[in-house]
């Protein structure tokens, strides 16, 4: 005679507790490279196209059809806009948040990438005293010390993984808040900001134990290629604020 239905439920938690977990594979290291365009509201020059270039270096675990990477920043490098050159100290590069990234591959080798996102508030980042992350602004008519607190919220459109590594396009929403500011320029004109950006990525595999300090002043192992990143074109009414 067939089990009593009031049975069932006990077996099946029986049967998945004789279900073996998905053991972790060994760590891999990875090494990215991100290459995100945008338009950007600046002081005395109006909305301007951005270019920003980030350099990343993740640790990789493999469970089954799911990657998941945990990265950090190694350098951030924003392209001069209108002569006006905007540069995040390497401390706090170094001091930005970790992030986790949940990959599952697919038998064809498209990959679907979770949502994550890097922030920070009025914590000193950088240990310099001052709020937020300092970003140091130079430019003929205005320079100075921005603290600034952020919110990056980083949506993947497309993934591939295949024998070389992890490569797709990618948008950022980024929404900055100024905590303070050195220069009399900067104390009067800069302000809040929300702006998008949008662009591609590459990861490719490294030895292990490769780290930011050990790829300094080496060419970086994986370099998006610069026709995979369109601009943005932003919609009717949107621009920075």
């Amino acid at each position: 005679n067939p089990d009593p239905p009031m049975f069932a439920p006990l077996l099946a938690l029986l049967l998945l507790a004789e279900t073996p977990p998905v053991e972790a594979s060994q760590s891999e290291v990875w090494a990215g490279h991100q290459i995100l365009r945008g338009k950007r509201h600046v002081p005395l020059h109006g909305d301007v196209p951005v270019e920003t270039q980030n350099y990343l270096i993740a640790k990789v675990q493999r469970r089954g059809s799911r990657i998941e990477l945990r990265q950090h920043f190694c350098r951030v490098e924003p392209k001069p806009v209108e002569g006006v050159t905007v540069a995040l100290s390497p401390a706090s590069v170094a001091s930005m948040p970790a992030s986790t990234v949940a990959i599952d591959v697919a038998a064809g080798g498209g990959a679907t990438i979770a949502p994550w996102a890097v922030a920070w508030g009025r914590e000193d980042m950088d240990g310099d005293g001052k709020p937020g992350a300092t970003f140091t602004v130079s430019g003929t008519f205005c320079s100075g010390d921005l603290y600034v607190a952020s919110q990056s919220h980083y949506t993947v459109e497309r993934a591939r993984l295949d024998r070389h590594g992890l490569s797709g396009e990618l948008k950022v929403a980024q929404k900055q808040q100024i905590l303070g500011a050195r220069g009399l320029c900067l104390r009067a004109m800069a302000g809040d900001s929300s702006e998008s950006q949008r662009g591609a990525f590459a990861y490719r595999p490294v030895p292990l134990g490769t780290t930011c300090q050990s790829l300094a002043g080496k060419p970086w192992p994986v370099k998006v290629r610069r026709s995979t990143a369109p601009p943005v074109i932003p919609p009717p009414g949107e621009k920075g604020q």
